[in-house]
């Protein structure tokens, strides 16, 4: 494509330089010019201009803005996983009741239910990169606040603000990565999430085994403030999205952004046409009046739809699955489980950092060998559950028949939670982010994020607050014999209505999911 687009003024014939033919089926069904809203790249509360883009273009790299869009998920690992070695220590100077101690742990999670549905809604409003800014904030605070806490209630307040951090951060940090990637690219660029979510984990697994000595525990959560301001520096200088920027009215400023992070401007010139196709295409559907000026139009992305109503479903189904298969169990209660063996405190905690440096390895393999997007979504969704079903089986098996406290038991056990958390951190931890990113149309993506990721999180709560008390009458074992009889339901599910999402950009699975395609 060798001119720039008109940003301001769509129609059909004039975006038909390196648009898919999907698209030029539904744009030219009817005839159609739509202005799409063109608002001033100037005056407060607006984007940056686009020479302030170019200005910026040395520090604007697709390497730089994939890293520090993903370094939300950073903090999301440790201030998430850091609880787990604080909360050992944290009695000795601050006195907790089981109510309080349990309240420092779930009201991250609290936290991170009210942060995940509020961050889509203004992500939409405002983009994507400001809402990040707004994480890292959120996260300084929290850290701050938590590592200074000077009572119970002062930290599980802080507590409470980190939680809305990590619900900004998985709602908004995919997003970023999906919509700044191209489509052959997105599946590793997104998976960057999870990957950045266990070294975050793994991080946090070390220095709470190093801090463990001395019971540092204010120090193991105070050290989340030096990534947060990592965040919040390096966001200043990045823009945001060319598809938010497009949907809020800046198709100029979207288009600079793309001529900045792709390597080829032909490349970047037809991505341009194919956001602007469909966003015009999107209005012309939600304005009053048909293309001709009489009827109504239809509400494109709405609820009410079955096209949308159905990605919804699928989304909140797959969010409800990762969690439901047990990885918060493992994750949360693994040292618990473990003491219950006969290991010490220590050993729980140093097994914690080792299988956390392992899942580092594993989800760096997974990125760095493109898995998400040479074998697609869908197929490692279904490898993982199965090595999801054996793992936990093996678990509760051994735990149910094996001789308590012997060292085949605690050899299975251990052996099992490594194949645990690496399938799932291969698999299901970076796919569901991928895919949520990828399947909603954008004029509400952040909103239906947005819920999904809520009922990610509200499975979450429900598997850590309810295993320690099911542990407590049955035992783990029966639980995780539960947790793999889940994961057989979830397999037939999967294989029938989860659609595979590779090799097409974000827009094309727009209109194909419109048209009834999958």
């Amino acid at each position: 494509m060798g001119e720039k687009c008109d940003p301001g003024l769509v129609g059909a014939r004039s975006l038909n330089y390196g648009v898919p033919q999907a698209i030029n089926r539904l744009l030219t069904s009817q005839p159609m010019r739509v202005r799409i809203p063109h608002r001033a790249d100037a005056g407060a509360g607006t984007p940056r201009k686009a020479s302030t883009v170019r200005q910026h273009h040395r520090l604007i790299t697709t390497k730089t803005v994939f890293v520090l869009g993903a370094l939300g998920a950073l903090l999301f690992g440790y201030d998430n996983g850091i609880v787990a070695a604080a909360i050992l220590f944290v009695p000795d100077e601050l006195p907790l009741s089981p109510t309080v101690e349990g309240l420092v742990v779930s009201s991250g999670v609290i936290g991170a239910m009210v942060g995940s549905i509020s961050s889509g809604p203004l992500a939409d409003k405002i983009g994507r990169q400001r809402m990040l800014l707004a994480a890292a904030v959120v996260f300084l605070i929290g850290a701050a606040g938590a590592g200074a806490a000077p009572t119970a209630e002062v930290l599980v307040a802080s507590r409470l603000v980190l939680g809305l951090g990590i619900g900004i951060s998985s709602v908004v940090v995919p997003l970023y990565l999906a919509e700044m990637a191209p489509a052959s690219r997105r599946g590793i660029a997104t998976s960057m999430n999870q990957y950045l979510i266990v070294v975050g984990t793994g991080v946090a697994g070390g220095v709470g085994f190093v801090l463990s000595f001395s019971g540092s525990w204010r120090w193991m959560l105070l050290i989340g403030v030096f990534p947060a301001l990592v965040l919040l520096l390096g966001m200043l200088f990045m823009p945001d999205t060319p598809r938010s920027l497009t949907r809020r009215g800046y198709p100029e400023r979207a288009h600079d952004v793309l001529r900045t992070i792709r390597n080829d401007p032909a490349e970047a010139d037809a991505e341009y046409a194919e956001i602007s196709a469909v966003a015009a295409k999107d209005m012309e559907d939600r304005s009053d009046k048909g293309p001709d000026g009489t009827g109504s139009g239809k509400a494109s992305g709405r609820w009410s739809e079955g096209w949308v109503a159905k990605l919804l479903v699928i989304g909140v189904l797959l969010a409800v699955f990762q969690q439901v298969t047990g990885i918060n169990a493992v994750v949360y209660y693994s040292p618990s489980v473990l003491t219950d063996l006969g290991l010490t405190p220590t050993q729980s905690l140093l097994f914690s950092f080792l299988n956390g440096m392992l899942n580092i390895a594993t989800i760096a393999v997974v990125v760095h060998m493109k898995i998400v997007d040479r074998r697609g979504r869908k197929p490692l969704l279904l490898t993982g559950v199965a090595g999801l079903i054996v793992s936990t089986a093996a678990i509760g098996l051994v735990t149910i028949f094996g001789e308590p406290g012997s060292v085949v038991q605690v050899v299975v056990t251990i052996l099992a939670f490594v194949l645990f958390t690496n399938v799932f951190s291969a698999t299901w931890g970076p796919v569901l982010w991928v895919i949520l990113a990828e399947i909603f149309p954008l004029r509400i993506r952040g909103f239906a994020m947005g819920i999904a990721t809520l009922f990610n999180w509200l499975a979450a709560f429900a598997v850590s607050q309810s295993f320690p008390v099911l542990q407590s009458h049955v035992g783990a074992g029966p639980i995780m014999l539960a947790f793999a009889v889940i994961g057989v339901v979830i397999v037939p599910i999967v294989m029938r209505w989860v659609p595979e999402t590779k090799d097409r950009s974000l827009e094309e699975l727009e209109v194909d999911f419109r048209l009834g395609k999958s």
